[in-house]
Parts: structure tokens; C-alpha cells; sequence
């Protein structure tokens, strides 16, 4: 019985994996694996999906979920992303379509399988996950995110491999900004 996204993310781990289709999670829920949890009602999921499986996803989550073949069409042209609903619990899966360029191709093959209560899925790696919030927060400069990477960072990472993508990605003065005025 599906009552919450851990239940949700079991169930979409599940179905994705039986079709082979690879993914990772992000976002909240894998800010909430790696640091202080936080609230979210929504998961996060970098899919990697070709035109030619557009009709596995609808088949994969049409009987339980809300899913159009349409938004899924234009996201993987756009590289975009599009959304499942899970039609009980309206718990909502933005499915990321994995970009790509060389960073998100690197950081997609840096996922790590892990147990997530009693079972398996993929995550983003704890560096890549810090690199994206850098990169949402570039713009919008979120207390919630420099939150999230305060946290985040709180943890054992890679400080080399994170500053040699942040200043390929753009974010290497927001990060050093933040290493130097947040600790």
C-alpha cells in the first residue's frame, strides 16, 4: 500500500528499474538522505530516456499514476521534464530528463545505488547534488538552498572534484562566497 514518497520513490525505483530505464534521485529527498532532513511532498528524479520509450513509461505507470505521453514526448525533445502523479496520495515525481552535456552525463554516471529504508534505488552523488544547488541558487541566491549546501557540506565530500565542477559549471565564486562567509 503506497502512503508517503518513500513508499512512492519504492514504487517508481521498481518499475523504472524492471524496464531498465536508468535514473537517479535529487533534489529534497536527497538532501534528506544525506543531511538534515527537510519537508518536501514532491520527488526529484534525473531519468535517462530516449523517444523510443515513451510508450514503456506510459505502460510502466498509466493503471496507478497520472501520466501524459504527450508532456513526456516534449520533454525528452526539449531535454526538459515532465510529470507523474501518483493518483492516490497526488504525490508528484518531476522527472528531469537527463541533459546532454559533459557535466550532467558525468555526474548521472557518479549516481550511487543505495538502501533507502528497505530498499534499493539510485541517488546523486553528495558533491553533484551540492553542485546543483550552487547552480539553482546562482541566480536566486535561496536561503534555502545555502541552507541545504551548509548542510550538505557538513558531510565528508570531495572538495576537489566540487571545485573543479563548479568553476566548469559557473558557480566556483558562489561556492567559494559561500565556503568563506557560511562556515
Amino acid at each position: 500500500m503506497i502512503r508517503n514518497e518513500l513508499d512512492i520513490l519504492q514504487d517508481v525505483s521498481l518499475r523504472l528499474e524492471s524496464a531498465e530505464i536508468a535514473f537517479m534521485l535529487t533534489g529534497s529527498m536527497a538532501m534528506n538522505y544525506y543531511a538534515q532532513p527537510r519537508m518536501t511532498r514532491d520527488l526529484d528524479l534525473v531519468i535517462k530516456i530516449a523517444a523510443d520509450q515513451v510508450d514503456i513509461v506510459m505502460r510502466l505507470f498509466k493503471d496507478h499514476y497520472y501520466v501524459d505521453r504527450v508532456a513526456i514526448t516534449k520533454a525528452i525533445a526539449q531535454r526538459s521534464l515532465f510529470n507523474i502523479i501518483h493518483n492516490e496520495t497526488i504525490i508528484k515525481l518531476d522527472c528531469i530528463v537527463l541533459k546532454d552535456d559533459q557535466y550532467r552525463q558525468e555526474a548521472f554516471s557518479r549516481r550511487r545505488r543505495i538502501i533507502f529504508e528497505d530498499f534499493q534505488t539510485w541517488i546523486i552523488s553528495l558533491e553533484d547534488l551540492i553542485l546543483s544547488k550552487l547552480y539553482w541558487a546562482r541566480d536566486s541566491r535561496s536561503e534555502m538552498q545555502f541552507r541545504d549546501i551548509k548542510n550538505l557540506l557538513s558531510s565528508q565530500c570531495d572538495m576537489s572534484y566540487l571545485q573543479s565542477r563548479a568553476e566548469v559549471l559557473g558557480v566556483e565564486p558562489l561556492l567559494m562566497e559561500f565556503l568563506n562567509t557560511h562556515e
